[in-house]
């Protein structure tokens, strides 16, 4: 079998069984992952047999295709598919410890309803029955007090069954959904889709030069990237990684520059300028498929490597040998888009220097550079729903609210009061949660929230529970007590990913695949998936004609056939069939299998047309992007200086790492083995100055909280900066393996903006630290 062009033998595949090690750097300990289900209570089927069931993992983003092997219907373990090349048949550490997910401990079992104070953990069991009622009743209840179903938000986290939940939202009409992207990768997505039109991939199994930018890709896990930059790295290939701390990735490059925290931009535009002047760059690719050249080549004349120095701290000699190595290697060559891109406030301006400096070389859609991404057809239901006139505005867009912007030039000439361009659906969770708080321009009352745990994802937790005062219901359906599940008023557990099924998802990638999931065994506990608890919530709304009075009665009849009754009212499988009814004999391979795609090869150069119109106001690709200058924005990437910690300051920075994942999986037992609490990586001199060392604790401060951690004392870091890692520091005793252990950095981070794409901007706060 061909995966990608790579003959997959038995070795290499037992090699990339054992890819958890060489993945996630860190499996040595997890002995108890040999039978992970021998320990904990029996199946409750009654099962007889062993089988081994195809289906995708949820512990992360990437969504790997595994086999689950069941024995007498209990889990025993997750093995990787060999026939999942997004994942290059890999399983990482997280991915294999997900088979403790159904017998969790402490996992949510049964619908909860508040009878104490918020946050005095008392609860009474209700059905699911009565939980479905009671949200019905609560929508009905914001909705005739306010006389506006926005006062009623929905936010949630990214996964296959958020399309269900959206399905709820739809079917009640609030406009204000808050989701994952300005919390991560709102900004890269529109940075380079203001060049191109699109947020595109990195071949990097084929690129001869790379440049990362802080994408920790040897611990920050994403398929096929963290695989191809190490394993499929090409003979001669270079790996140039800067990053202000030296990580696993940073051991993998062939030069680590350690920059200047904020100052990333300035390399760029240094390296653009030695290309441009020079002359480096493909004439004849500019001239057919860009725009804006020559405004490009007079704002760039003064951004010499001798200034690029001054700003980022990396010698202007070795800004001038990426500039020339990546113009030979071009079209082969990248400049990594990352994801987790929530770092300053002008965030936008860099990811766009990075897509301008892979369009003037030539490397877009061309093997080893940047390409668009490509999906499997699939057929859509594409349901109607009601339009309801009681529907204002979104908050986050309605309200005056001001944006929280560092005080330096980086902030002139950027929106104050609005997101120059705000996700329908993502929103800007800051100007939301200030929005609420202000009650500006009207009151929001109610949550119904799935699966985000946004009392520690979003910068500055003290302002989060202020803005939980505002709210007088909150339902939360979710596999654990988070934060937000504890502080909520009703928790309604959802049936973990290897209990239950979800509808066909594309991966849209350079290699295109579709998975799905199907249930490996049957629900623990008697949980619902989010599927049914949508079914369950908007069959209960049908009840109440309170809640369909404002819709025109035809466009309600059609919303009972097309959603009740088509989606709600049919098995999910009868939902999958449909999504692959256009490719025979897909369903079939998908439960075999558990995947379907339309070939393995990599297909360029569709967009290399003459005749192809990017998705851009001017039909090509945007060195100066045009709808940019009408919003007042520049429609070049302009460098500011950023500001500077005072004297006993440092800026804290984030990354992620291959233990676990935002704040989800640090009460699984197997990944706690690994790493119990998080710890504050400071520089060796400057612990010295502070008088500490690796393994005393200190009180980490910011001008919105302080926190205490463990100090790990390392040359790896700059002198400017600290770092420690997420979803440590935990409010809620139902996660006792971390419930007030380590740091949150939720509590820690100050909330400013990035207000071209509404990111949090992480990276922008100043911490004190003294011994604890």
């Amino acid at each position: 079998m061909t995966l990608s062009g790579m003959n997959v033998s038995r070795r290499k595949f037992l090699a990339a069984s054992g890819g958890v090690v060489a993945a996630g750097l860190v499996a040595a300990n997890l002995s108890t992952l040999k039978a992970v289900a021998s320990g904990h209570s029996p199946a409750p089927t009654g099962e007889i047999g062993e089988k081994h069931i195809a289906s995708s993992c949820e512990m992360c983003v990437n969504k790997c295709g595994f086999f689950a092997h069941v024995v007498d219907g209990r889990l025993k373990k997750l093995n990787p598919n060999p026939k999942f090349f997004k994942s290059r048949a890999m399983l990482c550490a997280r991915g294999n410890a997900g088979a403790e997910e159904p017998y969790n401990p402490e996992r949510l079992t049964k619908p909860l309803l508040r009878v104490g104070e918020r946050g005095e953990g008392k609860w009474k069991e209700i059905s699911y029955e009565e939980a479905f009622k009671l949200v019905a009743e609560k929508l009905k209840e914001f909705k005739v007090k306010n006389e506006n179903r926005s006062s009623v938000a929905f936010a949630s986290s990214e996964g296959f069954q958020e399309e269900m939940f959206q399905y709820l939202v739809q079917s009640y009409g609030s406009t204000n959904t808050v989701r994952h992207p300005t919390l991560c990768l709102s900004s890269v997505i529109q940075g380079w889709s203001s060049v191109y039109g699109v947020y595109p991939d990195a071949d990097l199994k084929n690129s001869k030069f790379v440049i990362m930018f802080g994408a920790n890709r040897a611990e920050a896990i994403v398929t096929p990237d963290s695989i191809d930059f190490v394993k499929y790295k090409p003979e001669g290939a270079k790996l140039i990684y800067l990053d202000p701390r030296f990580t696993n990735t940073a051991t993998k490059a062939d030069k680590w520059y350690p920059v200047k925290p904020g100052t990333d931009l300035a390399f760029v535009l240094g390296v653009i300028n030695v290309i441009i002047t020079e002359k480096l760059y493909d004439a004849a690719f500019v001239e057919q498929f860009c725009d804006g050249f020559a405004d490009l080549e007079t704002m760039i004349a003064p951004h010499t490597p001798e200034w690029a120095e001054k700003e980022c701290e990396i010698p202007a000699v070795e800004i001038r040998w990426v500039a020339r190595e990546f113009a030979k290697a071009a079209p082969a060559a990248v400049a990594y888009p990352g994801r987790r891109t929530s770092w300053y406030v002008n965030d936008v301006y860099f990811r766009r220097a990075c897509a301008i400096l892979t369009a003037i070389c030539g490397c877009w859609d061309a093997p080893g550079g940047i390409c668009p991404k490509a999906s499997v057809p699939l057929k859509n239901l594409d349901p109607l729903f009601p339009y309801f006139e009681m529907t204002d505005d979104r908050i986050d867009v309605a309200s005056s609210v001001k944006n929280r912007l560092p005080q330096d030039k980086r902030s002139d000439n950027m929106p104050t009061d609005s997101v120059a361009y705000l996700g329908e659906k993502d929103g800007s969770w800051l100007r939301f949660r200030d929005a609420i708080i202000a009650q500006d321009p009207y009151p929001v009352e109610a949550m119904i929230v799935y699966k985000q745990n946004f009392i520690e994802a979003v910068p500055n937790r003290a302002k989060t529970m202020e803005m939980l005062k505002k709210i007088k219901f909150m339902a939360v359906i979710d596999i654990q007590m988070t934060e937000v599940a504890y502080f909520a008023d009703l928790v309604i557990p959802e049936s973990t990913y290897l209990e239950r099924w979800d509808s066909v998802h594309n991966l849209a990638s350079i290699w295109p695949i579709a998975t799905f999931r199907q249930p490996v065994v049957e629900p623990v506990f008697g949980t619902k998936s989010m599927f049914e608890i949508a079914g369950g919530i908007i069959n209960e709304m049908l009840k109440l004609p309170e809640l369909w009075d404002d819709a025109d009665e035809m466009e309600v009849e059609d919303f009972k056939m097309d959603v009740a009754e088509d989606i709600f009212g049919q098995p999910l499988e009868e939902y999958i069939k449909h999504q692959l009814a256009d490719h025979p004999g897909a369903y079939e391979q998908m439960m075999k299998e558990g995947v379907f795609y339309l070939t393995d090869e990599a297909s360029y150069g569709k967009t290399r047309n003459p005749e192809f119109r990017f998705k851009t106001r001017t039909g090509k690709i945007e060195l100066a992007n045009v709808k940019y200058a009408d919003k007042g924005l520049s429609p070049l990437p302009i460098y500011a200086a950023p500001r500077q910690p005072e004297p006993g300051k440092y800026r804290m920075i984030l990354g992620r790492h291959g233990f676990n994942t935002h704040t989800g999986t640090q009460n699984n037992e197997y990944l706690w083995e690994i790493q119990k609490e998080n710890v504050i990586w400071i520089n060796t001199a400057e612990a010295r100055k502070i008088g500490v060392i690796s393994g005393d604790y200190v009180t980490v401060k910011s001008s919105v909280g302080e926190q205490t951690v463990k100090v790990f004392s390392t040359e790896k870091i700059r002198k400017d900066c600290v770092f420690f890692a997420h979803g440590f520091g935990r409010l809620s005793p139902q996660l006792s393996l971390v419930y007030k252990k380590g740091a949150s950095q939720a509590a820690i981070l100050e909330d400013y903006l990035e207000p071209i794409s509404g990111n949090a901007a992480m990276h922008e706060t100043f911490v004190s630290i003294a011994k604890a």
